[in-house]
């Protein structure tokens, strides 16, 4: 055995560890470190830290992200101060004296986020982009939203760069802003991600920007409200995401072979998705059944479709084709729907069963519900629960997640028929609030007993039934208090569900 040592000889080696960790400031750590932890500060306590001594005056000059916002830069909890209340000039020198004391070295991301700011304030957001330009930063986010009507957008100065200082920007988000002469984006040959937000852009413009854009994988473009089409005259090969959203006037979408997801919100357009797609996401307002959209609309060009997201309301009740298509390389099926009742409910909620069949190899489900108006829960008195004869089984679905659960019969007759058919299932998540599908803050104490409800019909049947523990029933607790919708969520609804029951 190892003789320990005596105080004395270790006193001899060099000082004992504890004193070691008692002198030891944080200020002594290595300047990676002091770097990492600065970095992960809002900018507005990152700066302070230089007046802790003139070891630390300069440690914050060298963050790589500059976020700049109210939040920030201005707001302090508890201070009452609005972002209205502060001027654009005092948003404006705050920057500046940031900027003025930064080293420009090693910016990897800058955002300005201040919906006051416009072309008057041109001079002082093109001194901005300068330093931008001249510190070499990869992911650029000028982001004007929220302006008056009445001011003129700011004109992004695409003039300022050049095919030398242009190569480093990887990234851009642009918000609220006018694009002049946008051809000038072909100086950007490292250009990887883009995004526009309601921005001045017509067809022809953005058409041009694209086409320069050659290394371009991810474009995103919303609330533009001059765009008719959108479309490349040249493949992007290498661009594989592409999301447009709320664009009222657009009509046509031409997509190129090599896309990968495309997500798409708004009026519905005829899509004709390459081949090529993995990932569609659709949201609108204009589908009225998303089992109706799903077999009959939705483009039968889609063989290799691995995820499906749709959101849309649920008016009417479909009847699927004699022979509908399977979608045999789905793995992942996100359904976010509207129960809207206009006089009488006249949709079934346990026809979405039918995607268990089409989907033969589907891993994980997500059925997320909201219903505008008070549901009743199941109870004996409404009838036998119905089930589908014969059941196929279902060897890989493996995770489903339900949200908007309020107890209602159709809903439990699904859930229950996926519990039963889903060999493979290791979880199955029960959720009475609609976290997901809910599409307004018009939510009262009737929802709060609907979720109280949804959570006794989901312990007594579900849990009844489930075998192999795998059905988790969100009870719906305190902890609403940090989800939305939360504070309209009174406890006193939580009281009526006894914690044994």
């Amino acid at each position: 055995m190892a003789k320990r040592k005596s105080c004395l000889e270790v006193e001899q080696n060099g000082p004992p560890v504890k004193q070691m960790r008692q002198g030891l400031q944080l200020g002594d750590l290595p300047l990676d470190i002091l770097h990492s932890i600065v970095s992960r500060l809002p900018i507005r306590e990152a700066v302070r830290t230089s007046m802790l001594s003139n070891h630390w005056n300069r440690i914050w000059c060298s963050r790589p992200n500059l976020k700049f916002s109210f939040r920030s830069l201005v707001y302090k909890k508890g201070s009452g101060l609005s972002r209205s209340s502060i001027s654009e000039h005092v948003f404006i020198q705050r920057v500046d004296a940031v900027l003025k004391q930064h080293s420009g070295i090693g910016v990897d991301k800058m955002k300005i986020k201040f919906s006051p700011l416009h072309n008057e304030h041109a001079e002082h957001i093109d001194r901005w982009v300068q330093f931008a330009i001249a510190s070499k930063t990869r992911k650029l986010i000028f982001d004007f939203e929220g302006q008056y009507p009445t001011d003129e957008p700011y004109s992004f100065p695409f003039q300022h760069f050049n095919a030398a200082n242009g190569s480093h920007l990887q990234s851009m988000r642009l918000g609220s802003v006018s694009l002049k002469e946008p051809s000038n984006i072909n100086v950007f040959i490292n250009l990887k991600k883009l995004e526009l937000v309601n921005v001045d852009v017509t067809d022809d413009e953005l058409k041009l920007m694209l086409f320069n854009c050659n290394v371009l994988e991810f474009f995103g473009i919303s609330c533009c409200r001059m765009l008719t089409s959108l479309h490349t005259p040249r493949p992007l090969n290498h661009l594989k995401c592409l999301k447009v959203s709320h664009c009222p006037l657009l009509q046509v979408i031409e997509l190129n072979f090599g896309l990968e997801t495309l997500e798409y919100e708004g009026t519905l357009i005829p899509l004709e998705p390459p081949s090529t797609l993995r990932n569609l996401c659709i949201k609108s307002l204009d589908i009225l059944s998303c089992i109706g959209y799903i077999f009959t609309e939705l483009p039968s060009t889609l063989p290799h479709l691995e995820k499906l997201t749709l959101r849309c309301p649920e008016l009417k009740r479909a009847t699927l084709p004699s022979m509908p298509i399977k979608f045999l390389y789905l793995r992942h099926l996100r359904l976010e729907l509207n129960f809207v009742s206009l006089r009488k409910r006249k949709t079934d909620v346990f026809d979405l069963a039918c995607f268990l069949e089409a989907s033969p190899f589907m891993e994980y489900l997500e059925v997320h519900m909201w219903m505008d108006y008070k549901p009743e829960r199941y109870r004996k008195s409404h009838g036998g629960l119905r089930s589908l004869l014969p059941c196929h089984h279902h060897s890989h679905l493996k995770l489903v997640d339900i949200t908007g659960f309020y107890g209602q019969k159709d809903q439990l007759e699904l859930a229950l028929h996926v519990l039963r058919v889903s060999t493979a299932l290791e979880a199955m998540k029960i959720d009475p609030r609609p976290t997901v599908a809910c599409t307004t803050l018009d939510l009262g104490p009737d929802d709060g007993l609907c979720f109280v409800d949804g959570y006794r019909v989901a312990r007594k049947y579900l849990r009844k039934a489930d075998h192999r523990g795998v059905v988790d029933v969100v009870k719906a607790s305190r902890d609403v208090e940090n989800i939305w919708p939360s504070k309209i969520i009174h406890p006193y609804w939580l009281s009526w569900v006894p914690e044994n029951e």
